[in-house]
């Protein structure tokens, strides 16, 4: 899967952005969802995207430190990108704390890449990758 399964992720992450509550199928749907659990799902949103960054660069022989910071940074970047996008939609603003949330979820995937045995981070990519 790699890299292409991550830019997949990030197409799925994009399109949720941009939904405008109440109109269309997925914007009703949206709305039935209580509002703190829209905004605590960015944490394990932006965990995986860091690590399917991480593993996939990983899987392309960089060196786990160096992937890490990459796939933390592209995620950071890409999360700041989808709420100033956000700013466009109708319905839709630009939250501070989603970016903190974010930014958590990113610090929180970081680490535990980061203190992962060496033995078991290699458990952790697609058998393709190993």
């Amino acid at each position: 899967m790699g890299l292409t399964g991550a830019l997949l992720y990030m197409v799925l992450l994009g399109f949720g952005a941009m939904i405008m509550p109440g109109v269309g199928i997925a914007g009703s749907l949206l709305a039935l969802v209580p509002q703190p659990l829209t905004e605590y799902s960015h944490v394990p949103a932006y965990g995986l995207l860091t690590w399917l960054l991480t593993s996939s660069l990983q899987g392309r022989a960089w060196p786990k430190r160096t992937a890490l910071w990459m796939g933390a940074i592209a995620a950071m970047v890409f999360g700041l990108g989808m709420e100033i996008l956000q700013a466009f939609v109708p319905g839709r603003f630009v939250d501070i704390g989603d970016v903190a949330s974010n930014a958590m979820g990113i610090s929180i995937a970081s680490l535990l890449i980061e203190l992962a045995p060496p033995e078991q981070a290699k458990r952790l990519l697609p058998a393709r990758m190993r």
